[in-house]
């Protein structure tokens, strides 16, 4: 039973995804039980490795970051995933990566200041990665979403 989610568990889930630096209090009185429950059942959950951390948005564009792109990329050989993605974390202006399916071996989400930043960093940092052996952009022009899957229904 110690591994098992039930719905006040999910409600928590919930909650914290909205806002995950809300203290413990705030959220026992949106659930009407103790800051105690919540504080073991996040413990619990952080245990169980269902929660990693808080997370903390960033609206990059406010701070002169203004292009967000995407990259799809072909390894030469698939069993090179891992050294490829191994690289790709060194870079800074990487925020996401993605070992997947379908067209592409790996898919990448990053933040640059602008167009010259972008270039640079994808001819000299990216492109520069062994393995690699091709790459499509996709410039993001909006983003609309940013959320976790509600659990609480």
């Amino acid at each position: 039973m110690k591994n098992k989610l039930d719905q006040i568990d999910f409600k928590i889930i919930s909650i914290l995804s909205d806002e995950a630096q809300m203290p413990y209090t705030e959220v026992a009185k949106k659930l009407i039980v103790s800051p105690g429950t919540i504080h073991a059942r996040v413990r619990k959950m952080k245990e169980m490795g269902l929660i990693t951390g808080a997370s903390l948005n960033l609206d990059y564009s406010k701070i002169g970051w203004k292009l967000t792109v995407f990259l799809g990329i072909y390894l030469s050989k698939s069993s090179l995933y891992k050294q490829v993605m191994d690289d790709l974390v060194k870079i800074n202006e990487v925020v996401k990566i993605h070992h997947t399916t379908g067209k592409f071996d790996i898919f990448i989400k990053m933040h640059t200041r602008d167009s010259m930043h972008y270039r640079e960093v994808y001819q000299n940092q990216v492109l520069a990665i062994n393995g690699i052996k091709g790459v499509e952009s996709f410039i993001s022009v909006e983003e609309k979403l940013i959320r976790h899957i509600q659990f609480d229904s």
